[in-house]
C-alpha cells in the first residue's frame, strides 16, 4: 500500500510543482513586461528590479498554486481512466475512495504549508515590495506611517500623530482629545512627540487646554504623563492601518475595536481578513472538485475532465466574488464569504459526479 500511496503522491506532487513554476513565472514575467515603463521613467536599478520580481514571487506562487493542484490532480486521475490503469487498482481491490485518500492527505499538507506561508513570508514580502514601490514609483501606501488616527474603542480619547516610528515606539506631534459620556470634550493636548513608557503615553513639549467649571484654561508642560491612555503602540504601526498585513492577535484587536466604533468598516475588515485567513482554502476545495468529477469519457478522456473541472473552479471564484461583496456591504456575515463558495461547488461537483454516475 505504501508504494501505491508513493506513487498517487508523488505523481500529483510532481505535475503540480512543474506547473507552478511554469505559470509563476509567466505570471512575473508579464509584471515585468506591464511596469518596464514605470522602471524606465523612474531609472530603477536592475538589481533592484529583479528584487522587486523576488518580493512578488510568494503573492504569485498563492495566485497559482490552487489552479496547478487541480491541473495535477485532473491529469492523474484522467490518465487512470484513459490508460485503463484504473482497471488495475479495481481488480487489485483498491476502490476510488482508496485511490483519493493519498490525494486528500496530500491537499491537506499542502494547504497547512501555503496558510503559514501566506501568514509569514507573504505578509512580509508585500510590506516591503510595497516600501520599494513607494520609494522608486511614488505611490500612496497603506503602509506609510504618517497622519496617524486611532480612537479608544469606547470613545474616550482619539489621538492623532503626523508620524509614527516603529523603531523609537514614539508619536511625532500628536494630538490627544479625550472626552466625556455624553461626547463633550473634556482636553485639547498638543506635544512635540510622545512615547510609551511602562503601559502608559508620555508627552513632551505641549500644551493643554482643559475645559472645566471656570471655564477653558491652557498650560505649557515640558513632561506630562496621561495614565488613561493605555493604546498599545502596534495600534500605530504601519500594518495597523491595513488587515490584509497585520500579525494574529493585532488584526484580531483590530477587529473588535473596529466593531465597536464603525460598523460598516468592520464587515468590509472582517471579509478582507477572513479572505486572507483563507486564502490557501482553494488548493483543498479545488481537488476536492477534481476527486468528485466525472471521469468516464470514452474519448479525450483528459481534455473534457479539464474543461468539466476548470469550469467548477470558475464557478467557485464568482460564487466567492459575488458573495464577499454581499458580505462587504453587510448583507450577509463575513464568514458567509467562505462557506457559501465552498459548499455550492461542493455541492456542485457532487452533481455532476452523480448525473456521470447515472448516465455512465
Amino acid at each position: 500500500m505504501k508504494i501505491i500511496d508513493r506513487y498517487i503522491v508523488f505523481s500529483i506532487l510532481r505535475t503540480a510543482l512543474a506547473t507552478l513554476a511554469i505559470c509563476t513565472l509567466l505570471v512575473v514575467a508579464v509584471e515585468m513586461f506591464s511596469s518596464m515603463n514605470s522602471y524606465v521613467t523612474n531609472a530603477v536599478p536592475l538589481s533592484q528590479i529583479l528584487w522587486l520580481s523576488v518580493l512578488g514571487l510568494p503573492e504569485y506562487l498563492m495566485m497559482c498554486a490552487s489552479i496547478s493542484f487541480l491541473f495535477a490532480t485532473t491529469f492523474f486521475l484522467s490518465q487512470l481512466e484513459g490508460n485503463n490503469e484504473m482497471i488495475m487498482f479495481l481488480n487489485a481491490g483498491l476502490g476510488y475512495r482508496r485511490i483519493c485518500l493519498p490525494v486528500i492527505m496530500l491537499s491537506l499538507i499542502v494547504t497547512l504549508v501555503f496558510f503559514v506561508f501566506s501568514q509569514t513570508v507573504l505578509i512580509d514580502a508585500a510590506v516591503e515590495h510595497d516600501r520599494l514601490s513607494v520609494e522608486y514609483f511614488g505611490q500612496t501606501s497603506t503602509q506609510d506611517s504618517g497622519d496617524v488616527t486611532v480612537s479608544e474603542m469606547d470613545g474616550s480619547y482619539i489621538i492623532s500623530a503626523s508620524y509614527f516610528s516603529p523603531e523609537l515606539e514614539r508619536l511625532f506631534d500628536p494630538i490627544l482629545v479625550t472626552r466625556a459620556e455624553d461626547g463633550s470634550v473634556l482636553m485639547r493636548l498638543e506635544a512635540a512627540y510622545a512615547d510609551r513608557q511602562d503601559g502608559h503615553w508620555v508627552f513632551y513639549d505641549g500644551r493643554s487646554y482643559e475645559a472645566g467649571e471656570q471655564g477653558l484654561t491652557a498650560q505649557s508642560f515640558d513632561r506630562r504623563h496621561v495614565p488613561e491612555v493605555t493604546m498599545e503602540s502596534s495600534l500605530f504601526s504601519a500594518r495597523s492601518r491595513d488587515i490584509t498585513t497585520m500579525d494574529g492577535r493585532d488584526a484580531r484587536a483590530y477587529l473588535e475595536r473596529l466593531r465597536s466604533i464603525d460598523l460598516d468598516s468592520w464587515y468590509r475588515s472582517r471579509t478582507e481578513y477572513l479572505s486572507r485567513l483563507f486564502s490557501p482554502l482553494p488548493i483543498l476545495v479545488l481537488v476536492l472538485i477534481s476527486l468528485l468529477m466525472n471521469y468516464r469519457f470514452k474519448k479525450n478522456v483528459f481534455l473534457f475532465s479539464l474543461i468539466q473541472s476548470l469550469c467548477t473552479a470558475v464557478v467557485y471564484y464568482v460564487v466567492q466574488m459575488l458573495v464577499s461583496i454581499m458580505c462587504e456591504q453587510a448583507m450577509m456575515p463575513p464568514s458567509f464569504s467562505v462557506i457559501i463558495p465552498v459548499v455550492t461547488v461542493l455541492a456542485l461537483s457532487l452533481l455532476i459526479r452523480l448525473i456521470g454516475a447515472i448516465n455512465g
